[in-house]
């Protein structure tokens, strides 16, 4: 154990060691990149600073040559002057002269070789002119020849021009050894040395980067489980959104960019200082080196990305601005709020001021301002406040089951449509509560009736089987139980179909066997069926049915089966002594089928409920029949693109079939 932690504190040690070479190695590319400069081939007579000296020496051999030349010119205008002029002449151009000549001699590092090409005509500081190229090749540090062809360099470009207007040629000449104090011996020398410096700086930054890489490198690649510490900063650091670890990388590299411009490490002497500014790059090449393994993950995982770029601040700013946008009434009212009250306290100081210096003009404007912005905008902010206020109650009040709270909808604008919108969420919310009681309360009645009549017919065929097995029956009287049996077999047999046949529909398991058929032959063939019924009964029926033939698409089976079940509901539920009218109509792209009768007893109920399954008009439930005749009959219709709908007028009773061709 002690053994693995030793092992342990090793690699960490490792680790930290290599991102301060890393660190090292990027405070050495840094200040390489920055002084780059001074690497170059002759660094310092390329800086401004030698351009600099240079410009100012031309400029004054350039008085120097002008006050030679001008010399006999002036003489000649002087012999004309009084005595006094001449000799004020002659003062001010010999002081000017004496100054410049003054200058040029100080600057004993500098030399000048001027030839004019014309007359050959030598202007030069130096002693020795028999070879110049020999001069400048034993005793020069440095010279620069004029003129030249092309020059791009705009500091030395006037002294260029100069040349060639004049008609010279020649060179600067900078001296190597020279008595005394040469600055530009000096500048030269510190040039030198910060290149010796770089050189060794470039020489430490890869030395540093091979080996910090290489340390990382083989403990991020075989000892992970050593620095397992850096996966949980990683996980910590992760749960800052993506937009702002990005924000903040920025901030930390601009930063470090500045620290970098700003300090002072190589060429200062060792000292603690050094270790902090060491530390401090250490620290970000560790946040730097964190960013660039959670980059690359994300590169290669799109997911992972989409998921961190949906938890970003601009995302969310941006949803945020999307689902506000929707509302942009709200927005640009709560704009104007903010303007109003900026303005508002713009105006309160301003009134403040006036009050003291007297500008009465602007202490009005600013007091009407304050008194129009007290006057409407908190009633307005309060108004809209007591709206909001309303519509929470009300929220409330639904909660808690009060579905017959209403909120009022007086006032204009996005509250009164909120307050609109759930007033009618609310109705839908009720009628659906109401539907559902319906529902329970049906399923519930489903559930009676399926067992009354389930067990009615049993219930008589279990009592007659038990009389059967009496041994002193006569045979009239079993042949008359027998018969009872059939019938009450049947009617349970018919039940059962219907119930199944109703269960088939309702799941969507009924399939349909379409065909080409003539929908008043089925109409008829129904009627036959119930002809020996029909003429026991004491109804009249008034039948109203097309000769032609009319063909359809349908299934005529199941159609027949509802034209069954309609009819046989008129001969249940009729009064006795009225008339039954079924008629057939033939319309453009559809067919009527319609059945009218009488009922026996009142209707008091609701007429979708009588679609239900078991649900029969009469309560007493002394007919016989399933209760399921006009269920399937809705949904045989429906079930082939049609539609049926009951109308009740009294005791008319009403239903329509409509069957599309």
């Amino acid at each position: 154990m002690d053994i693995k932690s030793k092992s342990k504190h090793l690699y960490i040690t490792l680790f930290i060691l290599s991102i301060y070479m890393i660190a090292l190695s990027f405070m050495s590319a840094f200040d390489f990149i920055e002084k780059n400069e001074y690497i170059a081939k002759d660094a310092y007579f390329n800086s401004y600073k030698f351009k600099h000296e240079l410009v100012e020496y031309y400029r004054n051999v350039e008085i120097l040559l002008k006050d030679t030349q001008k010399a006999d010119d002036e003489l000649e205008e002087v012999k004309q002057e009084s005595t006094k002029n001449l000799e004020n002449k002659k003062r001010k151009s010999l002081e000017k002269y004496e100054k410049t000549k003054k200058y040029i001699d100080s600057r004993k590092f500098f030399k000048y070789y001027i030839v004019e090409k014309e007359s050959g005509e030598i202007h030069t500081n130096l002693e020795e002119t028999s070879d110049i190229e020999n001069y400048i090749q034993n005793k020069a540090l440095y010279s620069i020849n004029f003129p030249k062809k092309y020059i791009r360099d705009g500091y030395i470009q006037p002294i260029n021009e100069w040349f060639q207007v004049n008609g010279f040629e020649g060179s600067f000449i900078i001296l190597e050894d020279v008595e005394g104090y040469s600055q530009i011996q000096k500048d030269y020398e510190y040039y030198n040395s910060i290149k010796v410096r770089v050189i060794k700086e470039e020489i430490i930054c890869v030395f540093s980067l091979l080996i910090g890489l290489s340390i990382l490198i083989y403990i991020v690649k075989n000892k992970r489980d050593e620095i397992s510490y850096i996966e949980k900063i990683g996980i910590l650091y992760e749960k800052i959104p993506l937009d702002s670890r990005i924000c903040i990388f920025i901030i930390c590299s601009f930063l470090i960019l500045i620290y970098q411009v700003n300090v002072n490490f190589f060429y200062l002497p060792m000292n603690i200082s050094h270790v902090i500014k060491l530390t401090i790059v250490a620290f970000y090449v560790f946040y730097l080196i964190l960013n660039i393994k959670i980059a690359i993950r994300l590169i290669k995982d799109a997911e992972e990305r989409a998921i961190q770029w949906k938890d970003s601040s601009i995302y969310q700013f941006t949803a945020l601005v999307k689902d506000s946008s929707m509302s942009k009434n709200i927005i640009s009212k709560i704009n104007i709020i903010f303007i109003l009250t900026i303005l508002l306290g713009i105006f309160i100081c301003a009134a403040l001021i006036t009050l003291f210096s007297g500008d009465g003009f602007i202490f009005v404007i600013s007091a009407v301002y304050i008194f129009i912005y007290l006057l409407l905008v908190p009633q307005y902010i309060l108004k809209k406040t007591a709206s909001l206020n309303k519509i929470i109650k009300a929220t409330d009040e639904i909660v808690s089951g009060n579905l017959n709270y209403t909120i009022e909808e007086n006032e204009k604008g996005n509250l009164s449509k909120l307050a609109h919108n759930i007033n009618n969420m609310k109705e839908g919310f009720r009628k659906s509560v109401e539907s559902q009681v319906k529902s329970e309360r049906l399923k519930s009645e489903l559930i009676t009736n399926v067992s009354h009549d389930l067990k009615t017919p049993l219930t008589s065929i279990i009592n007659y089987i038990n009389l059967l097995k009496k041994e002193d029956l006569s045979k009239e009287e079993s042949s008359a139980y027998i018969e009872i049996l059939d019938r009450k077999s049947q009617r349970l047999k018919i039940l059962i179909d219907d119930l199944f046949e109703a269960s088939k529909i309702a799941s969507g398991a009924a399939e349909l066997n379409v065909e080409r058929v003539d929908i008043v032959a089925i109409l008829r063939q129904a009627m036959g069926e119930f002809d020996e019924k029909i003429e026991n009964s004491s109804l009249t029926f008034r039948v109203n049915i097309p000769k032609k033939n009319i063909y359809m698409n349908l299934d005529g089976k199941r159609t027949w089966r509802v034209f069954e079940n309609l009819i046989g509901n008129i001969l249940k539920y009729s009064m006795p002594n009225t008339r039954a009218y079924i008629d057939l109509k033939e319309e453009e792209n559809k067919v009527l089928i319609i059945m009218k009768n009488i009922s026996a007893y009142e209707m008091d109920f609701d007429v979708e409920e009588i679609f239900e399954r078991f649900k029969r008009g009469d309560k007493s439930r002394n007919t016989e029949g399933s209760g399921l005749g006009l269920a399937i009959a809705k949904s045989i219709v429906e079930l082939q693109g049609g539609n049926m709908r009951i109308d009740i007028d009294g005791d008319l009773f009403k239903v329509s079939v409509e069957l599309n061709k």
